[in-house]
């Protein structure tokens, strides 16, 4: 079995655990995700299934789109609900140039990730680090936050929905967010959207599916990487192609760079790159 499935993931699991049990469910061990949730989050987490998972890092790179919660007067070491409070500030409330402050987060900026995140130093997570009261200098990271849109406010909490390229941390942002209105803020909620072009209406599953139910909800190898332009190549280019040979690919496209890669009758073969009127495959597609 190959392609990627939309799961819907639970609050309380990691992104890890989830590709376990699937693993167990569907009993297929070739199976991984792309672009990791915390446990708090909830939402869309692409898992990639058998072949698919050589194109997990194309699918990772993709923006994304979030729902947050978010409680302002409290920061935490973990910058969410679920860690310990290190400071408590007053929230003046909503005021007139409340939008403002969310236009001011928007753009192209640097970001230094935080210690409670996935990224790997010295051979281990920095959360592994951040949990022994190690704190480890980290380079900061560019990143875009595209948009960011008032969904719902209370006294002290307001819902937000956050448009990213990945990388983002919607947890410092969050963070930011409260500094810059002289309080503080903690992320309460957070439920992924949209990764890509994919959403979770895009026949989404989750774990209550039955072994049939996954199976039918499986998506195409290609079916993370439609951003990308597409090329089709004649029947002679074919087994150049698989056996990694580079060929003349003269169509004009409107730009140059990772494409997909497709035989005349729509067979899907895998990425690669087009230069110099070359196209050089990258990524493909098993035929044993």
């Amino acid at each position: 079995m190959d392609g990627f499935l939309i799961l819907d993931k639970p609050e309380g699991l990691t992104s890890a655990q989830c590709v376990y049990k699937l693993r167990s469910k569907l009993g297929i061990k070739k199976i991984g995700h792309c672009g990791t949730l915390d446990p708090l989050a909830t939402g869309l987490l692409p898992v990639c299934i058998g072949e698919a998972t050589k194109f997990s890092n194309f699918a990772s790179d993709l923006d994304k789109v979030y729902e947050v919660g978010v409680k302002f007067g409290i920061e935490t070491d973990t910058g969410d609900i679920t860690g310990n409070i290190v400071s408590k500030t007053n929230f003046q409330g909503f005021k007139e140039d409340f939008s403002q402050s969310l236009i001011n987060l928007e753009g192209i900026q640097n970001q230094t990730p935080p210690m409670h995140s996935a990224i790997k130093m010295n051979g281990n997570p920095l959360y592994y680090w951040a949990r022994k009261g190690v704190y480890l200098y980290r380079l900061p990271r560019k990143i875009d936050v595209q948009k960011i849109e008032l969904i719902d406010r209370f006294e002290n909490a307001a819902a937000l929905k956050i448009s990213c390229s990945k990388g983002t941390y919607i947890r410092s942002l969050v963070e930011k967010l409260g500094r810059n209105l002289n309080s503080s803020a903690t992320v309460i909620s957070l439920r992924r959207l949209e990764v890509g072009e994919m959403n979770l209406n895009h026949k989404s599953c989750n774990f209550d599916d039955s072994y049939q139910s996954l199976i039918d909800k499986v998506l195409p190898c290609d079916a993370m990487l439609g951003r990308m332009d597409k090329v089709q190549i004649k029947k002679e280019d074919v087994k150049k192609v698989r056996n990694g040979l580079s060929i003349d690919y003269n169509a004009l496209l409107k730009s140059k760079g990772l494409v997909r890669i497709y035989t005349e009758k729509e067979l899907f073969l895998g990425i690669g790159e087009l230069s110099n009127k070359k196209l050089q495959p990258k990524r493909l597609i098993s035929t044993n």
